[in-house]
Protein backbone atom coordinates (compact mmCIF):
# COMPACT_ATOMS: atom_id res chain seq x y z
CA UNK A 1 0.00 0.00 0.00
CA UNK A 2 2.77 2.48 0.85
CA UNK A 3 4.23 4.28 -2.05
CA UNK A 4 8.04 5.45 -2.07
CA UNK A 5 7.98 9.25 -4.13
CA UNK A 6 11.00 8.90 -4.82
CA UNK A 7 12.29 12.60 -4.29
CA UNK A 8 14.31 13.19 -6.94
CA UNK A 9 12.71 16.71 -6.15
CA UNK A 10 12.47 16.58 -9.94
CA UNK A 11 15.50 16.85 -8.54
CA UNK A 12 15.23 19.58 -6.29
CA UNK A 13 18.21 20.69 -8.11
CA UNK A 14 16.72 24.32 -8.14
CA UNK A 15 19.36 26.84 -9.83
CA UNK A 16 18.33 28.66 -7.19
CA UNK A 17 20.64 26.37 -4.96
CA UNK A 18 23.65 27.14 -7.61
CA UNK A 19 24.05 30.77 -7.54
CA UNK A 20 27.31 32.16 -8.78
CA UNK A 21 28.31 34.69 -5.74
CA UNK A 22 31.12 36.83 -5.56
CA UNK A 23 34.18 35.35 -4.52
CA UNK A 24 35.35 32.33 -5.41
CA UNK A 25 37.86 31.16 -8.49
CA UNK A 26 37.70 31.68 -12.11
CA UNK A 27 37.48 28.29 -12.16
CA UNK A 28 34.74 27.79 -9.31
CA UNK A 29 32.60 30.65 -10.90
CA UNK A 30 33.00 28.79 -14.22
CA UNK A 31 31.77 25.47 -12.42
CA UNK A 32 28.61 26.97 -10.68
CA UNK A 33 27.86 28.33 -14.10
CA UNK A 34 28.41 24.69 -16.02
CA UNK A 35 26.07 23.05 -13.17
CA UNK A 36 23.49 25.28 -14.25
CA UNK A 37 23.39 24.86 -17.46
CA UNK A 38 24.06 20.99 -16.93
CA UNK A 39 20.70 21.16 -14.58
CA UNK A 40 18.91 22.99 -17.65
CA UNK A 41 19.61 20.83 -19.90
CA UNK A 42 18.56 18.14 -17.74
CA UNK A 43 15.04 19.30 -17.15
CA UNK A 44 14.39 19.55 -21.13
CA UNK A 45 15.58 15.89 -21.35
CA UNK A 46 19.17 16.75 -23.35
CA UNK A 47 20.75 14.73 -21.29
CA UNK A 48 23.92 14.51 -23.79
CA UNK A 49 24.59 17.92 -22.78
CA UNK A 50 23.58 17.87 -19.44
CA UNK A 51 26.79 15.05 -19.13
CA UNK A 52 28.84 17.19 -21.31
CA UNK A 53 27.93 20.45 -18.74
CA UNK A 54 28.72 18.34 -15.64
CA UNK A 55 31.60 16.65 -16.12
CA UNK A 56 33.03 19.73 -16.84
CA UNK A 57 32.28 21.42 -14.16
CA UNK A 58 33.70 18.84 -12.24
CA UNK A 59 36.64 19.40 -13.89
CA UNK A 60 36.58 23.20 -13.54
CA UNK A 61 36.15 22.22 -9.58
CA UNK A 62 36.30 19.01 -7.94
CA UNK A 63 35.27 19.63 -5.06
CA UNK A 64 32.11 21.06 -5.74
CA UNK A 65 29.27 19.19 -3.73
CA UNK A 66 26.78 20.93 -6.40
CA UNK A 67 28.60 19.81 -9.36
CA UNK A 68 28.93 15.80 -7.84
CA UNK A 69 25.19 16.33 -6.71
CA UNK A 70 24.02 17.09 -9.83
CA UNK A 71 26.13 14.09 -12.07
CA UNK A 72 24.97 11.70 -8.94
CA UNK A 73 21.40 12.61 -10.21
CA UNK A 74 22.28 11.89 -13.87
CA UNK A 75 23.65 9.17 -13.56
CA UNK A 76 20.89 7.76 -11.30
CA UNK A 77 18.75 8.74 -14.55
CA UNK A 78 21.67 6.69 -16.70
CA UNK A 79 20.96 3.64 -14.12
CA UNK A 80 24.78 3.18 -13.22
CA UNK A 81 24.09 2.55 -9.27
CA UNK A 82 28.14 2.59 -8.95
CA UNK A 83 28.80 5.70 -10.30
CA UNK A 84 25.50 7.63 -8.40
CA UNK A 85 26.52 6.70 -4.91
CA UNK A 86 29.82 7.19 -5.84
CA UNK A 87 29.40 11.14 -6.36
CA UNK A 88 26.25 11.29 -3.67
CA UNK A 89 29.12 10.07 -1.47
CA UNK A 90 31.56 13.49 -2.49
CA UNK A 91 28.68 15.91 -2.36
CA UNK A 92 27.88 14.91 0.73
CA UNK A 93 31.78 14.58 1.80
CA UNK A 94 32.46 18.42 0.22
CA UNK A 95 29.19 19.62 2.08
CA UNK A 96 27.66 18.05 4.68
CA UNK A 97 24.73 20.58 5.12
CA UNK A 98 24.02 19.88 1.31
CA UNK A 99 20.35 18.71 2.73
CA UNK A 100 19.13 18.12 -1.46
CA UNK A 101 21.68 16.21 -1.89
CA UNK A 102 21.52 13.99 1.32
CA UNK A 103 17.23 13.70 0.80
CA UNK A 104 18.21 12.81 -2.94
CA UNK A 105 20.77 10.40 -2.08
CA UNK A 106 18.62 8.98 0.59
CA UNK A 107 15.94 8.66 -2.12
CA UNK A 108 18.64 6.15 -4.01
CA UNK A 109 19.44 4.23 -1.12
CA UNK A 110 15.42 3.36 -0.80
CA UNK A 111 15.29 2.76 -3.91
CA UNK A 112 17.88 0.22 -3.91
CA UNK A 113 16.32 -1.31 -0.61
CA UNK A 114 18.84 -0.07 1.94
CA UNK A 115 16.43 1.57 4.13
CA UNK A 116 18.07 1.88 7.56
CA UNK A 117 20.63 3.98 5.56
CA UNK A 118 18.36 5.98 3.87
CA UNK A 119 16.52 6.83 7.37
CA UNK A 120 19.87 8.12 8.67
CA UNK A 121 20.37 10.54 5.35
CA UNK A 122 16.65 12.04 5.31
CA UNK A 123 17.19 12.59 8.74
CA UNK A 124 20.87 14.48 8.50
CA UNK A 125 19.34 16.25 5.80
CA UNK A 126 16.80 18.02 8.77
CA UNK A 127 19.63 18.61 10.74
CA UNK A 128 20.00 21.64 8.58
CA UNK A 129 17.92 24.45 10.03
CA UNK A 130 18.35 25.83 6.70
CA UNK A 131 16.36 23.13 4.98
CA UNK A 132 13.52 24.43 3.09
CA UNK A 133 11.44 21.51 2.50
CA UNK A 134 11.72 18.62 5.90
CA UNK A 135 8.35 17.88 5.85
CA UNK A 136 9.77 15.98 2.30
CA UNK A 137 11.94 14.32 4.10
CA UNK A 138 10.50 13.52 7.12
CA UNK A 139 7.74 11.83 4.45
CA UNK A 140 10.32 10.08 2.83
CA UNK A 141 11.87 8.79 5.63
CA UNK A 142 8.63 7.48 6.83
CA UNK A 143 7.67 5.67 3.70
CA UNK A 144 10.73 3.91 3.16
CA UNK A 145 10.99 2.60 6.34
CA UNK A 146 7.87 1.21 5.86
CA UNK A 147 9.22 -1.01 3.17
CA UNK A 148 10.67 -2.80 5.60
CA UNK A 149 7.56 -3.84 7.44
CA UNK A 150 4.46 -3.32 9.61
CA UNK A 151 7.06 -3.00 12.54
CA UNK A 152 8.28 0.28 11.54
CA UNK A 153 4.67 1.87 11.22
CA UNK A 154 4.98 3.38 14.86
CA UNK A 155 8.12 5.42 13.55
CA UNK A 156 6.44 5.81 10.61
CA UNK A 157 3.39 7.50 12.02
CA UNK A 158 5.59 10.10 13.93
CA UNK A 159 8.25 11.58 11.04
CA UNK A 160 4.71 12.31 9.00
CA UNK A 161 3.14 13.93 12.25
CA UNK A 162 6.44 16.07 12.14
CA UNK A 163 5.75 16.55 8.33
CA UNK A 164 2.71 17.83 8.68
CA UNK A 165 3.40 19.81 12.15
CA UNK A 166 5.88 22.15 9.58
CA UNK A 167 3.50 21.39 6.35
CA UNK A 168 0.05 21.03 7.55
CA UNK A 169 -1.44 20.50 3.69
CA UNK A 170 1.65 18.34 2.18
CA UNK A 171 -0.17 16.02 0.56
CA UNK A 172 2.12 13.21 0.58
CA UNK A 173 2.53 12.90 4.46
CA UNK A 174 -1.49 12.77 4.64
CA UNK A 175 -2.09 10.15 2.24
CA UNK A 176 0.41 8.05 3.51
CA UNK A 177 -1.14 8.73 7.42
CA UNK A 178 -4.56 7.93 5.88
CA UNK A 179 -3.08 4.58 4.65
CA UNK A 180 -1.84 3.96 7.81
CA UNK A 181 -4.66 4.52 9.40
CA UNK A 182 -6.76 2.95 7.47
CA UNK A 183 -4.38 -0.30 8.06
CA UNK A 184 -4.96 0.09 11.64
CA UNK A 185 -8.76 -0.01 10.96
CA UNK A 186 -9.30 3.75 12.63
CA UNK A 187 -11.89 4.81 9.72
CA UNK A 188 -12.83 7.65 11.38
CA UNK A 189 -8.66 9.38 11.31
CA UNK A 190 -8.73 7.67 7.61
CA UNK A 191 -11.29 9.83 6.50
CA UNK A 192 -10.26 12.72 8.13
CA UNK A 193 -7.00 12.93 6.77
CA UNK A 194 -8.34 12.11 3.07
CA UNK A 195 -10.68 15.12 3.55
CA UNK A 196 -7.79 17.19 4.26
CA UNK A 197 -6.11 15.70 1.36
CA UNK A 198 -9.08 16.47 -0.96
CA UNK A 199 -9.29 19.84 -0.09
CA UNK A 200 -5.77 21.05 -0.72
CA UNK A 201 -6.25 19.54 -4.01
CA UNK A 202 -7.34 17.24 -6.78
CA UNK A 203 -8.49 13.33 -6.12
CA UNK A 204 -5.64 10.85 -7.31
CA UNK A 205 -7.36 7.59 -8.17
CA UNK A 206 -4.91 6.29 -5.21
CA UNK A 207 -7.03 8.41 -2.60
CA UNK A 208 -10.46 7.75 -4.69
CA UNK A 209 -10.00 3.65 -4.18
CA UNK A 210 -8.94 4.43 -0.29
CA UNK A 211 -11.83 6.59 0.37
CA UNK A 212 -14.12 4.18 -1.19
CA UNK A 213 -12.13 0.96 0.79
CA UNK A 214 -13.18 3.33 3.76
CA UNK A 215 -16.56 4.00 3.40
CA UNK A 216 -17.50 0.49 2.50
CA UNK A 217 -15.70 -0.17 6.23
CA UNK A 218 -17.68 2.89 7.96
CA UNK A 219 -20.94 0.98 6.49
CA UNK A 220 -21.24 3.74 3.76
CA UNK A 221 -22.54 2.49 0.67
CA UNK A 222 -23.66 5.42 -1.30
CA UNK A 223 -20.67 7.54 -0.54
CA UNK A 224 -18.12 4.50 -1.71
CA UNK A 225 -20.15 4.88 -4.76
CA UNK A 226 -20.41 8.33 -5.45
CA UNK A 227 -16.41 8.22 -4.79
CA UNK A 228 -16.30 5.51 -7.13
CA UNK A 229 -18.52 7.01 -10.20
CA UNK A 230 -15.42 9.91 -9.95
CA UNK A 231 -13.03 7.04 -10.03
CA UNK A 232 -14.09 6.23 -12.88
CA UNK A 233 -14.78 9.49 -15.02
CA UNK A 234 -11.50 10.65 -14.00
CA UNK A 235 -9.11 7.16 -14.14
CA UNK A 236 -11.22 4.87 -16.30
CA UNK A 237 -8.21 2.77 -17.11
CA UNK A 238 -6.56 2.84 -13.58
CA UNK A 239 -5.51 -0.37 -11.37
CA UNK A 240 -7.74 1.18 -8.64
CA UNK A 241 -10.85 1.17 -11.36
CA UNK A 242 -10.20 -2.09 -12.11
CA UNK A 243 -10.05 -3.13 -8.65
CA UNK A 244 -13.63 -1.40 -7.82
CA UNK A 245 -14.78 -3.41 -10.78
CA UNK A 246 -13.52 -6.84 -9.22
CA UNK A 247 -15.06 -5.77 -6.04
CA UNK A 248 -18.32 -5.11 -7.95
CA UNK A 249 -17.92 -9.02 -9.48
CA UNK A 250 -17.09 -10.93 -5.91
Amino acid sequence: MYRVSLLWSVLLLLSACVVVQEGGTKNEKASKINVQLGIGYYHRGNLESANEKLIKALDQDPKSSQAHHAYAVLQNRFQDKEKTEYHFRKSIDYDGGNSEALSNFGAFLCSDGRYMEAEKMFLQAIENPLYRTPEVAYTSAAVCILKEGDEQRAKAKAYLKKALAIGSHYRPALINMAEIEFTEKDTVLTKVYLDRYHSVGEASERSLWLSIQNELAMGNSEKAAEYAETLKTNFPHSTEYENWQALQND
